[in-house]
C-alpha cells in the first residue's frame, strides 16, 4: 500500500544476490554520509516509468562534491579515510546494474544530500 492505494508488485529479473549487494552499498555509503548528523535521514522511494523500475536513494548529508561527481562510479576511488573503504563498492555496483540492463547515477538532491538513482527493467 502507497498512500491508501494498492501498488502492483514491481518485479526485475537477474540475480538477487547482486541487486541485493547493489541497494546495501547505496544504503551503507548513504548511512556513512549521515554518520554525523544529529537527524541523519535517508529516503528511499520506488516507481516505474517507461518500463523501467526507479529507486531513489537520497540522504541528508553534506552532498557529494562537485569534482567528485565525475569520478564516484571509478574503480578505487573513495572520500573515505584510509581503512573504511576501498573505492570499489560504488564501481561494482555500477557493473552489476549495466549487467542487468539498467542505469545507475548519482547527483546532489535539491535542499541537500546526494541522491542516488537506480534504474532496471521491468521483468
Amino acid at each position: 500500500m502507497c498512500n491508501g492505494k494498492r501498488v502492483p508488485p514491481l518485479t526485475v529479473m537477474g540475480s538477487a544476490g547482486q541487486l541485493q549487494q547493489v541497494m546495501m552499498n547505496l544504503l551503507q555509503n548513504g548511512f556513512d554520509a549521515v554518520g554525523q548528523n544529529e537527524a541523519p535521514h535517508i529516503w528511499v522511494t520506488v516507481g516505474h516509468a517507461d518500463g523501467m523500475v526507479r529507486v531513489v536513494l537520497r540522504d541528508n548529508g553534506p552532498g557529494i562534491p562537485p569534482e567528485h561527481l565525475l569520478r564516484i562510479f571509478d574503480p578505487f576511488f573513495t572520500t573515505k579515510p584510509v581503512g573504511k573503504g576501498t573505492g570499489l563498492g560504488l564501481s561494482i555496483s555500477y557493473g552489476i546494474v549495466e549487467q542487468h540492463g539498467g542505469r545507475l547515477s548519482a547527483r546532489n538532491a535539491e535542499g541537500g544530500g546526494a541522491e542516488f538513482v537506480l534504474e532496471l527493467p521491468l521483468a
